[in-house]
C-alpha cells in the first residue's frame, strides 16, 4: 500500500515537474509531443558502497523546468527505514553548468533544473550514500534512478561497473511492479547491464545487483520511524528494565504499607463490652464504652469521615437531648418534607466533644432553630471545621498517630507527583527513543502510590482495644433481642442505641423496635422527646421518616 501510495506521489510530482511542456506543445499544432529520447547510465560501484552514477539525458519538445526524482527511502517491516543520500550532484547541458534544485520530501528527493527548451541533453553526476544492503550471503545494491518522470522513456540503458556479482534483477512499471525490465544480464566482459523499451511517463526503473561476502561493503544509512509500536517496544532491554522498574515499585509500595500503613492492631479481636449495663434498682443505663460516640466509631473504622457519620451525630445529638428534630406538615402528598432543627434550651450538662460543639454552632449558628432545607452553604463552609475537629479528637484519644486525612493527603499527593513525572518521561522517552514502557512502569508506580495512599492511615496499638468493643457492640446490635429490655426503658434505650446502629449496622431492627412502642396503632402520635412528627403522624411512619431525614440532612450537609 505504501508503495502505491509513493507511485501515486511521483506521478503528481511528475506532473508538476515539467511545467512548461504541455503548454509548449499545445502553442504548435504540429509540434510532437516531449519525450526522453533516451537515458543512458554508467554506475559505477565502490568497494566501501558508494555509487557513483554518470547520466545523459536526451530530452526532444520539452520547455520549462525538467525534473527528475530518486526514491532515497525504502521502508521496511519493523519500522525501519534504508535512506539513501544523494551527493556532489552536477547538471550540465551543452558542456556548460545548469543549476538544480535538490529537495527531499518524505520518501523522494527531486533534481529540477530550470530553462530547459526543444532537443538538448543533461549530463548529470551524482554519488548515492546507503545504497547497499546486508543480506544472509552477502550484500545487494538497490538503486532506482529512473522514478515518476512525467515524460514517455523511449530506450533505458543502465550499465554498472562492479566486481563480481552473484545475481541481478531488474523490474519496470508502477513502483511497486514485478514486470521484468526488457533487459537485465550479468556481461561477459562487462558489469550488469539492464535496459528498458518504451516507458511509460510516471513509471519506475528498479534493479537489485547482489554481491557475494566481502566483495561489496554495506553502507545501509537506517533510520526507525516513528511509530507506537516502536516508541513502547517490548525488546528484551526495553521489557525486562520496566518490568523491573514495575517489580521495584510494586515491593516499595509493599514495603512502605507494612512499614507505616498497616494497623499495629487486630482489627478481628472481640473484647466483651456492651451498651447497656445493669444500674442502680434494676434500671439499665446506657454506657458506650470509654464513652464512644457514633461519628468516633465510623472514623476509627473506615479512618475517614464520611456523611454517616455526621448525620449520625445529629441523631445522637437529638437523642441525648441537645437538639429536638420536628418534621413539618406536608403541604400535599408529594410535597418535598422538611424538617425544623431546634436547639434545646435547657440541655443535659454533660460535656460534648469539641467536633459536637463546633457541629452545633455550624448547624445554628446565633439563631436557635434552622430548616433542614435552609442549611445550605453556611453550614456546608464550617463543615470543614467539624471534620477537622472529628480527626484531631481521634488523634487526641490516641487511636492515630496522625491525621489519617492528612496522612493520605501527603501520600496522595507524592503519587500524583510521581504519576505526572511518569507520563511527561513516557512522553520525552517516547518521541525520542523506544524505551516508552520504562515511562509506562514509572506512570504505573505512581498510580500504585494514589491507590495504596487511601489506606496509610495506620491505626495505633492505643485503638485495639476500642476496636474489639467495637466488634462486640456491633454484634449486639445485630443480634441482641430488643424485647428483653425493660418495658419502661424500651423507647429510651432504643433511641440511644440508634445512632450507633446507624454507623455500625442494624438500624432497621431498632427503629422497628422503636415503632413497636406504639401502644395505640389507631391513634395520632406525637413522637419522641427528640423527633416529633407532624398532625396525623403515626409511629409506623417512623422509618420512611428517618429514612427521608438521613437522605435529607446528608444532600444539605455533603451537596455541592
Amino acid at each position: 500500500m505504501r508503495l502505491r501510495v509513493l507511485g501515486l506521489s511521483l506521478c503528481a510530482l511528475g506532473l508538476m515537474g515539467l511545467t512548461a511542456a504541455p503548454a509548449g506543445a499545445a502553442g504548435s499544432g504540429s509540434a510532437a509531443d516531449p519525450a526522453v529520447t533516451s537515458f543512458d547510465s554508467q554506475v559505477r560501484v565502490e568497494r566501501d558502497g558508494l555509487l557513483r552514477v554518470s547520466e545523459t539525458w536526451k530530452l526532444s519538445n520539452v520547455s520549462g523546468t525538467f525534473t527528475r526524482f530518486i526514491v532515497t527511502r525504502d521502508h521496511l517491516p519493523d519500522d525501519v527505514d534504508h535512506v539513501q543520500e544523494i551527493g556532489d550532484l552536477t547538471v550540465k547541458a551543452g558542456g556548460q553548468d545548469k543549476q538544480a534544485d535538490v529537495k527531499t520530501d518524505g520518501d523522494v528527493t527531486s533534481v529540477a533544473v530550470a530553462d530547459v527548451s526543444g532537443t538538448t541533453q543533461l549530463d548529470f553526476t551524482y554519488t548515492v550514500k546507503g545504497a547497499v544492503a546486508k543480506t544472509l550471503n552477502g550484500t545487494e545494491v538497490r538503486f532506482a534512478p529512473l522514478t515518476g518522470i512525467n515524460l514517455p522513456v523511449t530506450q533505458a540503458n543502465i550499465l554498472f561497473s562492479t566486481p563480481e556479482v552473484s545475481h541481478v534483477s531488474c523490474f519496470a512499471g508502477a513502483i511497486d511492479s514485478n514486470t521484468p525490465c526488457t533487459l537485465a544480464q550479468i556481461g561477459e566482459t562487462s558489469g550488469p547491464t539492464f535496459q528498458q523499451q518504451m516507458l511509460p511517463p510516471g513509471n519506475t526503473v528498479r534493479m537489485v545487483i547482489g554481491f557475494p561476502e566481502g566483495e561489496i561493503a554495506a553502507n545501509s544509512i537506517v533510520e526507525y520511524r516513528k511509530t507506537f509500536k516502536r516508541a513502547f517496544s517490548t525488546d528484551t532491554a526495553q521489557l525486562l528494565t520496566a518490568l523491573a522498574i514495575l517489580l521495584l515499585g510494586v515491593i516499595a509500595l509493599l514495603v512502605l504499607y507494612r512499614l507505616r500503613g498497616r494497623d499495629r492492631v487486630d482489627p478481628r479481636r472481640v473484647v466483651p463490652a456492651s451498651l447497656f449495663s445493669l444500674g442502680t434498682d434494676t434500671r439499665i443505663d446506657f454506657s458506650p464504652p470509654s464513652d464512644l460516640r457514633p461519628g468516633e466509631v465510623g472514623t476509627l473504622i473506615d479512618e475517614r469521615i464520611d456523611p454517616v457519620d455526621v448525620t449520625a451525630t445529629i441523631i445522637d445529638l437529638a437523642v441525648r437531648g441537645h437538639i429536638t428534630i420536628i418534621e413539618l406538615e406536608h403541604e400535599t402528598e408529594y410535597a418535598r418534607p422538611d424538617w425544623e432543627l431546634r436547639r434545646v434550651s435547657n440541655a443535659p450538662s454533660e460535656e460534648l466533644q469539641r467536633y459536637e460543639n463546633v457541629l452545633i454552632r455550624a448547624i445554628f449558628g446565633d439563631s436557635d432553630s434552622v430548616l433542614v432545607s435552609e442549611l445550605g452553604r453556611q453550614v456546608r463552609a464550617n463543615l470543614a471545621q467539624v471534620q477537622d475537629a472529628l480527626y484531631d479528637g481521634v488523634v487526641k484519644r490516641g487511636w492515630f498517630n496522625e491525621r489519617p486525612d492528612r496522612t493520605r493527603s501527603l501520600w496522595a499527593t507524592i503519587g500524583i507527583v510521581i504519576t505526572v513525572l511518569g507520563v511527561a518521561l513516557t512522553v520525552v522517552l517516547a518521541l525520542l527513543s523506544t524505551w516508552g514502557l520504562v515511562g509506562l512502569a514509572v506512570t504505573l508506580v505512581g498510580i500504585g502510590l494514589i491507590v495504596v495512599g487511601r489506606y496509610m492511615p495506620a491505626k495505633a496499638p492505643a485503638a485495639g482495644r476500642v476496636l474489639g468493643q467495637v466488634a462486640a457492640i456491633r454484634g449486639e446490635l445485630l443480634e441482641m433481642d430488643v424485647s428483653e429490655l425493660p418495658v419502661d426503658q424500651h423507647a429510651e434505650l432504643c433511641s440511644r442505641a440508634l445512632p450507633y446502629a446507624v454507623v455500625l449496622g442494624g438500624s432497621e431492627r431498632w427503629i422497628d423496635a422503636l415503632v413497636a412502642t406504639d401502644s395505640t396503632p389507631d391513634e395520632e402520635d406525637e413522637g419522641f422527646t427528640w423527633y416529633r412528627g407532624p398532625r396525623g403522624w403515626h409511629l409506623q411512619y417512623l422509618p420512611d421518616s428517618l429514612r427521608n431525614l438521613t437522605t435529607n440532612l446528608t444532600g444539605a450537609l455533603f451537596a455541592r
